[in-house]
């Protein structure tokens, strides 16, 4: 678990001044993460320790970036990930450096950068007999389950474009049904929260409006919110993924 510490006093790192890469592993290659770091203004003690915080639910890291000094001169840390997930938040925490741990400034949660800014994260993860699964936790952007049980499953998600094509239409429709009836997000009170490029998408394919539903029990209301969703899905899977053709194609190559 993460230590908490009295905020009471503490400065408050503004988000432009600490930015995240996360780079998936790759090959021999685990996870890691690179922090930009512009501490210099703040007028921290330059023998206070920097620390980076990564969490997701109740899986925590935590790393010693060094010394106020250090991380100015240098400007980013970087480090790899063992325990935290690819979809984990961020935070950037200064403390005292004399060892008691008072805390001196500290950042907002910080959401990652991939390399490829992907609208869903893949993240290996024991799902018994499920293959994979949309998840949501605890309201950040979704991330896409694939079991680690089997083998190669990341490489073929990433890779293989029939399987995609299989799967990615029905990633797409439990996104925009958790999007427009549990959230209830549109693109008007969304500036940089993970449904705006998930929403964009949808407009780009098929176009109109976002539905709303305001009223849980209005069944027209939701009928043509579900109705909107599947004219997505399907506009989706003929421009994007083109998924009957390739199905087609994996039925021949099989046959």
């Amino acid at each position: 678990m993460l230590r908490r510490f009295n905020e009471t006093g503490r400065k408050t790192i503004a988000r432009e001044h600490a930015s995240v890469r996360v780079r998936p592993s790759e090959g021999d290659q685990p996870t890691s993460f690179k922090v930009d770091l512009d501490l210099e203004d703040y007028n921290f003690s330059p023998d206070a320790v920097v620390r980076i915080e990564a969490w997701r639910s109740n899986i925590g890291e935590r790393w010693e970036a060094g010394t106020i000094r250090d991380v100015v001169e240098r400007g980013h840390y970087v480090d790899r990930m063992q325990e935290a997930p690819i979809t984990s938040q961020f935070r950037v925490v200064v403390v005292d450096g004399d060892g008691t741990g008072k805390l001196l400034g500290a950042s907002g949660p910080i959401k990652p950068r991939l390399p490829v800014e992907s609208l869903i994260a893949l993240e290996p993860k024991d799902l018994g007999g499920e293959v994979w699964r949309v998840d949501f936790g605890d309201g950040d952007r979704p991330t896409l389950l694939v079991n680690n049980q089997l083998e190669m499953m990341s490489e073929i998600v990433r890779n293989d474009a029939q399987f995609r094509a299989l799967v990615m239409p029905q990633v797409l429709r439990s996104v925009l049904t958790q999007i427009v009836f549990v959230d209830g997000a549109d693109l008007d009170d969304e500036e940089d929260g993970w449904h705006k490029g998930w929403l964009s998408l949808a407009l780009s394919v098929h176009g109109g409006q976002v539905p709303k539903v305001t009223e849980r029990d209005d069944q027209a209301q939701a009928e043509l919110a579900q109705d909107w969703i599947e004219r997505v899905v399907s506009a989706f899977s003929e421009q994007k993924v083109h998924a009957a053709d390739l199905y087609r194609e994996a039925q021949q190559a099989a046959s």
